[in-house]
């Protein structure tokens, strides 16, 4: 016999794995914003910005119920799939009497752009906000159907 109770926190669970992608997000941001000053050479690399990159939980549960294997309960949402460098080249200055400095006085700057990171917080903020909006109204939906069914 299947649960008749079994989905009511279902929405719940979905906006909860939004946040919790977000502040592992908001994590690797802050990583990148404490450590785009570290510089480097030929011989040492400077520190390369992370990204995250999310996945649809939704996915792998229909798929796992097409191949016939039960699907988890609350697997739905989102959650980081890898957090990978940003591939973007290194930005490269003149300034010799830099430790990192190469004989010609080249030092290769982090990728890590300031405005860029900024832009993801901005975004992040705006997840966070419409995540916990649809908590409240997902438990205001709760909250009516319950005060209608004790009527």
């Amino acid at each position: 016999m299947q649960d008749p109770m079994g989905g009511v926190f279902r929405g719940f669970d979905i906006a909860a794995t939004g946040l919790r992608a977000e502040l592992q997000r908001s994590e690797v941001v802050a990583s990148n914003l404490s450590n785009m000053h570290r510089t480097g050479n030929a011989q040492k690399t400077p520190y390369r910005r992370q990204v995250l990159v999310f996945e649809e939980l939704l996915d792998q549960a229909s798929k796992g119920a097409a191949a016939g294997a039960r699907s988890a309960p609350g697997a739905a949402g989102v959650q980081v799939a890898k957090v990978v460098e940003d591939k973007t080249p290194f930005p490269v200055f003149y300034q010799p009497g830099h430790p990192d400095a190469d004989a010609t006085g080249q030092v290769l700057g982090s990728n890590v752009d300031l405005f860029q990171e900024l832009v993801d917080m901005s975004t992040i903020e705006r997840s966070f906000d419409a995540n916990l909006t649809a908590l409240r109204t997902y438990r205001s939906m709760l909250q009516n159907t319950l005060q209608h069914l004790g009527s």
